[in-house]
């Protein structure tokens, strides 16, 4: 017979697992609920019933999620996930004088980026400054809905579309068609968004909007030279010509289940929260894994040397935010800009966030931009 205590440890095993399977099913019904409801619209602008298609989705969760709205658009001729706190891209910004938006990392999906920027908009509100907060990611990395009409296109064939000029272009496409003319933008780039940040700022029309940019855990030089980057370049990048298109191919044909438990249990062991499981599902998805790797393989080979003229000529523009423990920029290449540009502002962390801070350092991160921002309105 078994004891008193076997039995209500067995019972208490069994509840722990229906919990798991209860909260595996749990998620698989928001993302399939999400999928319905994310559809690109197809209706052209000024067309009551774009609206309407664009912010389905976003409506729903408006008083759940600090007013976030969210819906794919086209830009650069590729379906495109949005994500803004404040007012939707396609409202009237009449009464707006200043808005921020941010430029993801790599990989750009910007479900990593909704603790970040929602904290962000609730700091600068609480301060009475009731700015919009827009989140774009790049082109191709983050597939819309199977429901909706357009496809992102495939990467053979269409590289232009998805290469560090492609992401640039589809940045400057988003700005000139949503933000009008008489809106300062404060413009966070993070990671390689800083550098995509010095590559608009090419661009007069768009340079005459930006108020002050930030930039967070900068890649803008010498890349490869990282320990990350010799990590990428002579690692990761032979085995996943070996085994990436297999990996992938494989983890996606799993059942949904399957990879949400392995998702979770790799975001265990890193103690990264469960929120993330639904963007993390969307990067292993081949079509998107693959573009990430290929962006990622271009600024390997594009971002070397310091862009000087383009630094120098924007200084008063930029505003640095540099990490102590980061792989990709290490503390050398603070050092480097403060000696070369001893008027430059830039600022070394104390914190040791991380250079992945959406991860796990969204809300102190949210804090240190709200200021940066609070020190240049109006």
């Amino acid at each position: 017979m078994p004891t008193n205590t076997a039995v209500n440890e067995e019972e208490e095993e069994q509840m722990e697992q229906m919990d798991k399977v209860e909260e595996v099913q749990e998620v698989e019904e928001k993302l399939e609920k999400a999928e319905e409801e994310l559809i690109i619209t197809p209706y052209p602008s000024g067309d009551p019933r774009r609206q309407k298609t664009l912010c389905c989705h976003a409506n729903k969760n408006k008083n759940k999620n600090n007013n976030m709205q969210e819906a794919f658009v086209n830009l650069n001729g590729i379906p495109t996930h949005i994500i803004t706190w404040g007012k939707w891209i396609e409202e009237s910004l009449s009464d707006v004088t200043e808005l921020v938006i941010c430029i993801t990392g790599n990989p750009g999906l910007p479900g990593f980026y909704t603790e970040f920027c929602g904290a962000l908009q609730q700091e600068l509100g609480a301060d009475g400054h009731n700015l919009p907060v827009w989140v774009i990611g790049h082109a191709g990395h983050d597939d819309p809905p199977e429901a909706s009409i357009r496809e992102v296109p495939q990467l053979s064939g269409n590289q232009e579309l998805f290469n560090l000029d492609g992401q640039i272009s589809h940045k400057i496409d988003f700005i000139k068609k949503y933000v009008p003319s008489h809106v300062k933008i404060h413009l966070i780039g993070h990671s390689i968004g800083a550098w995509m940040i010095l590559q608009l700022l090419k661009d007069q029309e768009i340079r005459n909007r930006i108020k002050k940019c930030y930039m967070l855990f900068p890649t803008i030089e010498r890349m490869m030279e990282s320990p990350n980057g010799w990590t990428f370049t002579k690692i990761a990048m032979p085995l996943y010509s070996v085994f990436g298109y297999i990996f992938f191919n494989v983890f996606n044909a799993l059942p949904i289940w399957l990879r949400i438990l392995f998702i979770q249990i790799y975001f265990w062991i890193f103690s990264i929260p469960k929120q993330f499981t639904g963007t993390a599902l969307k990067y292993g998805k081949p079509s998107v894994a693959e573009k990430v790797v290929f962006l990622a393989d271009d600024e390997m080979a594009r971002v070397r040397g310091l862009q000087r003229e383009l630094v120098e000529n924007n200084l008063h523009l930029l505003k640095f935010y540099y990490g102590t423990t980061d792989g990709w920029v290490p503390v050398s290449y603070y050092n480097q800009l403060k000696f070369d540009y001893p008027q430059a502002d830039a600022q070394l962390d104390t914190k040791k966030i991380a250079h992945a801070f959406v991860l796990r350092h969204s809300k102190p991160m949210a804090s240190i931009v709200s200021n940066m921002i609070q020190q240049n309105l109006h």
